[in-house]
């Protein structure tokens, strides 16, 4: 089983991350793959399309490039910050991140 580093608090004392938090983790980085690869689909879809779509496409694929490297791995989703993530939040304008995969599904939706 894949572990989480040990967490450590004001005080400097340290321990082992809880069955819940490598949960969550586990969960965020198996939403994160799907994601990608949903984000990447439709970049492959756009990319031999019109100069627009050519554009829109290269968006996405740096940003399911992005959004990989920040959480498809546990210790990645664990330390994924809000800015990363592709979450709903409807206090905040949405990540660029949010944006791709917003824009992902239209496109597939659309097909």
């Amino acid at each position: 089983m894949t572990t989480l580093p040990a967490r450590v608090d004001w005080g400097g004392n340290e321990r082992p991350a809880s069955a819940m938090e490598v949960a969550r983790a586990e969960g965020t980085a198996t939403r994160i793959r799907r994601e990608v690869a949903e984000i990447s689909f439709a970049a492959g879809q756009l990319a031999a399309g019109s100069p627009f779509e050519v554009a829109v496409a290269e968006f996405l694929t740096v940003q399911a490039t992005m959004l990989e490297r920040a959480g498809s791995t546990l210790q990645r989703a664990d330390s994924m910050r809000r800015e990363e993530d592709t979450l709903d939040d409807p206090d905040t304008f949405p990540t660029a991140a949010r944006s791709a995969l917003l824009i992902a599904r239209a496109h597939l939706g659309a097909r």
